[in-house]
């Protein structure tokens, strides 16, 4: 169903289409190729791109997005979407869906949703680097495929040059992070977390909007919004500091949000780990209010994006040690 083409010692490759000709000879013309940009980066979503090209395409210069400048990458974009005889498909997932299912599934995430965005469906899948369990379409995975492969090179490109835009995009709305100057390299993305946190960072965008749509949520309900993303000098953090008027407690709130269900309920991502980061933070809160006396309890405020956008509040959503002020 698959294999796997290496690089052998000594042996050099230039970009082409002599992979794709192997299967013209077969008979095989609908060949997609697969490459993501995002994986390695800190921020941000991966993106995926397929692209059929077909068997005449000729384009001189094209190649590993990562060996081409931006100008080049960006003119060779271009020539790639405006021609007709090529077909490409986009697939993307959240930061959300890397937060819950990992880096290399949703990696596979967007592929797939890449393949499934072609106007036909390939015969054959040419993917960069390692097979891809979850296609069921016959695929040949090439070790530094994009640098081999025209129909992996195009895709490195296109997948590229959408994330590059959208990193830009983040960097109109969220500057402080400078993602138009550095929108891929994971060391700058660390470095800039380190020292601005990560409470607005650009590659929390759908969560921004989650809490947005939670404070709105509480307010109806009765709460009065404190504090926003209270970040304590122990390290831990808080979304959400709140007064619930109808039962007069404190509250303490953490959203959770996702783009679809289709990896269960927002809630579940609140790890074990997470809550002891809450109650930390929520520790330091309640020793500055020095009132041993008052009352206080953790929600959950789940929001889901997709494909209807909902919002439920789990009220004492988890327990917390008798002795939180000490």
């Amino acid at each position: 169903m698959g294999s796997v083409i290496e690089r052998k010692p000594g042996e050099k490759f230039s970009c082409s289409l002599r992979f794709e000709r192997s299967l013209y000879r077969q008979g095989i013309y609908r060949i997609a190729g697969i490459d993501e940009a995002g994986r390695g980066p800190l921020a941000g979503p991966v993106v995926a791109a397929a692209v059929m090209l077909p068997p005449n395409f000729r384009l001189v210069g094209l190649n590993d997005s990562k060996l081409l400048s931006a100008l080049a990458r960006e003119c060779y974009y271009e020539a790639l979407v405006s021609n007709p005889e090529v077909i490409f498909g986009i697939g993307i997932a959240s930061v959300a869906e890397i937060d819950q299912i990992n880096i290399l599934r949703a990696t596979h995430l967007a592929m797939q949703r890449a393949v499934s965005g072609l106007a036909s469906l390939p015969e054959h899948l040419f993917i960069d680097g390692l097979p891809v369990s979850a296609f069921s379409l016959p695929q040949t995975a090439i070790v530094d495929g994009d640098a081999k492969s025209f129909s992996i090179a195009a895709a490195s490109v296109i997948a590229k040059v959408t994330r590059d835009r959208m990193m830009v995009c983040w960097h109109e709305e969220f500057p402080v992070y400078e993602f138009a100057r550095n929108k891929g390299k994971p060391i700058f993305h660390f470095k800039r977390y380190f020292r601005l946190g990560s409470t607005t960072a650009a590659h929390l965008r759908v969560g921004k909007r989650g809490e947005e749509n939670a404070v709105g949520f509480l307010r109806k309900s009765g709460y009065k919004v404190l504090f926003r993303n209270f970040r304590a000098k122990c390290g831990g953090e808080i979304d959400l500091v709140c007064r619930d008027r109808r039962a007069k407690v404190l509250v303490f709130v953490e959203v959770k949000t996702r783009t679809t269900d289709l990896f269960g309920d927002p809630h579940e991502a609140v790890t074990l780990r997470q809550q002891e980061s809450i109650i930390r933070a929520a520790k330091e809160w309640l020793r500055m209010l020095d009132d041993q006396d008052i009352s206080y309890r953790f929600d959950i405020v789940e929001v889901l994006m997709e494909p209807q956008r909902q919002v439920r509040l789990i009220r004492g959503a988890f327990q917390i040690p008798e002795n939180i002020y000490f």
